[in-house]
C-alpha cells in the first residue's frame, strides 16, 4: 500500500511557472518606476534576479515580453540594457501616444457623463490649487498630481472599449513614465494640470473637435517640456 504524502502545515506550495513570469514583469516595472533601475544601465541576469527575487528562467521569459515592449535591450557578452531615453525614444512614444489618445477623445466626448467630467475637473483643481499654495516639492502632491494626470488620460483611451488599443496605449504609457520620472523636475505639473482644465473645458461643450485639438496641444506641450525646451 503506497504512502500518501501530505503537505506539511503551512508549507509553501511552488508558484506556477507563469505566475513567476509575470511576477518578475510587474516587479520590473515596480523597480523602474521606483528609479533603482536607471535607463541605459547594465544589469547581468543575476543581478536582475536578485533584485526581483525571482528565479531565473522565470526572469528570462519576463524578459523577452520586456524586450517586445522595448524597455530592455538583451545585448550577447554585455548583458541587460536599460532602455535609454534619448530624442528619438520620447518623439516616438508622444508621436503615438498623440495619434491614439486624439482619436480617443474623440469618442470619449460622445459617452462621457457630466458627473464623470465635473469630478475631473474637480481633482484636477484641486491639485493645482495645492500647488498654489507652495507644495511644489511635496512628494505627496507630485505622486497626486502624477496619478490625476495619467488617470485622465487612461480614462479616455479605455472609454473606446479596444483591449488592442488600451494594450497598446499602456504599453507606451510605461515609455512616458519612464521619460518623466528619470527627466527633469516635477515643476511642469502645474503647467500639464492647466492644460488638462483647457482640455476638460472642451470636453464638458460636447465639441470632439475642440477637445482633440486640446489635447494634441497639451501632448506637444509635454513633448517640448520632456526634450527640455
Amino acid at each position: 500500500m503506497k504512502r500518501e504524502i501530505l503537505s506539511a502545515p503551512g508549507a509553501r506550495k511552488a508558484k506556477p511557472k507563469s505566475l513567476m513570469r509575470e511576477v518578475a514583469y510587474q516587479r520590473f516595472k515596480a523597480e523602474l518606476f521606483k528609479r533603482n533601475l536607471a535607463p541605459g544601465q547594465f544589469v547581468s541576469q543575476g543581478e536582475l534576479c536578485e533584485l526581483l527575487d525571482v528565479p531565473l528562467g522565470p526572469t528570462r521569459e519576463a524578459l523577452k515580453r520586456l524586450e517586445a515592449e522595448n524597455l530592455v535591450r538583451l545585448i550577447p557578452q554585455r548583458g541587460i540594457q536599460i532602455a535609454d531615453i534619448g530624442v528619438s525614444l520620447i518623439h516616438e512614444a508622444f508621436q503615438f501616444r498623440a495619434i491614439l489618445e486624439t482619436a480617443a477623445i474623440r469618442h470619449f466626448v460622445t459617452v462621457a457623463d457630466d458627473g464623470t467630467l465635473g469630478e475631473l475637473e474637480k481633482l484636477t483643481t484641486s491639485v493645482l490649487r495645492r500647488f498654489d499654495g507652495g507644495g511644489q516639492t511635496d512628494p505627496r502632491l507630485i505622486d497626486a498630481a502624477l496619478q490625476v494626470d495619467w488617470g485622465m488620460h487612461d480614462m479616455i483611451v479605455e472609454s473606446v472599449g479596444n483591449r488592442i488599443m488600451t494594450s497598446a496605449h499602456r504599453q507606451n504609457f510605461d515609455k512616458i513614465k519612464m521619460i518623466r520620472l528619470h527627466g527633469r523636475s516635477p515643476r511642469y505639473l502645474p503647467l500639464a494640470m492647466e492644460e488638462h482644465l483647457a482640455v476638460i473645458a472642451a470636453m464638458k461643450a460636447r465639441d470632439p473637435d475642440q477637445a482633440a485639438a486640446a489635447l494634441e496641444q497639451h501632448l506637444r506641450a509635454a513633448e517640448r517640456r520632456a526634450l527640455g525646451m
